[in-house]
């Protein structure tokens, strides 16, 4: 990524309306927005896809940001939204919390995600809200405060919300241990 006063110049120089200017926006968030709408929506080809739609979007609306600090914020939030309204499109149904995301099924992660598989596969089971949280705080480096204001939650919630999140992500990575351990055995 961008050190944070260049980024903010280019940011600034993007809102001016400045098409080199958001090219070099993209190609530094663009692996970040894919990576948050894949883990929330489980496709590859899906997620790209979302992935240009935020960007677009981003394009149109860069006006009606009001701080260039928050924009990998505002950008996730966009698409977390495109995400979930794919989501719904698709399968006419989501929750915020994720309880019915659960049922949809995810297929196998990319290879090239540089995050261990079976992480992935543990952390596809979670619900949406959990995959989010986890995603933007551990793998986009997100403040809980950026974290609560993308999902719209208080700071506080975020942090008793990561912490039942990594429960769930342990008690999956352990069930996995096990069952390794029980082919091995």
């Amino acid at each position: 990524m961008i050190s944070e006063p260049s980024r903010l110049r280019v940011i600034e120089s993007a809102r001016a309306g400045d098409r080199k200017a958001f090219s070099e926006l993209v190609s530094s968030y663009s692996g970040f927005v894919y990576s948050l709408a894949r883990r929330l929506v489980g496709d590859p080809e899906d997620a790209e896809d979302i992935a240009q739609e935020v960007f677009v979007k981003a394009w149109l609306n860069l006006g009606l940001m009001r701080d260039c600090s928050s924009f990998p914020s505002w950008l996730a939030a966009i698409a977390r939204r495109a995400s979930v309204d794919h989501l719904r499109k698709r399968h006419g149904r989501t929750s915020l919390g994720g309880e019915d995301i659960d049922d949809l099924g995810v297929s196998d992660p990319p290879p090239d995600t540089g995050i261990d598989p079976g992480l992935e596969r543990a952390m596809s089971a979670l619900p949406e809200r959990d995959r989010a949280l986890l995603t933007m705080v551990y793998f986009g480096e997100f403040t809980h405060a950026e974290a609560g204001e993308v999902l719209g939650i208080p700071e506080n919630s975020v942090r008793v919300y990561l912490l039942r999140a990594r429960r769930r992500l342990r008690s999956l990575l352990e069930g996995r241990e096990n069952e390794l351990l029980q082919q091995i055995g």
